[in-house]
């Protein structure tokens, strides 16, 4: 799969799935805006999240139909996901976490 974000190609065959994750996006429509006037409403979406051999983070989630949405994300979001969704794959990355 292929994403052109800010000018940058992003492919997917070129990059490594680094984990399955979860991302809170808003959902802004006429039908969200009539049920709910001035209230922020959204959904949990489930994302992979890539890493380029650059080092550039991607996260892509499916929606409307099977519709692929890449979204280019910095590496602290992408630190953020992974430690509350992937806890293990973030320790191989960055080192263990201390305990509470």
């Amino acid at each position: 799969m292929q994403f052109v974000i800010n000018g940058m190609k992003y492919e997917t065959d070129n990059m490594e799935m680094v984990a399955e994750v979860k991302k809170w996006y808003k959902v802004d429509t006429i039908l969200t805006r009539a049920l709910y006037p001035g209230e922020e409403r959204g959904r949990e979406y489930a994302c992979q999240l890539w890493k380029s051999a650059k080092g550039n983070w991607l996260l892509i989630h499916e929606k409307d139909y099977g519709m692929k949405y890449g979204q280019a994300i910095k590496e602290e979001e992408a630190k953020n996901l992974l430690m509350r969704y992937a806890t293990g794959i973030y320790e191989k990355l960055y080192g263990e976490l201390p305990e509470a």
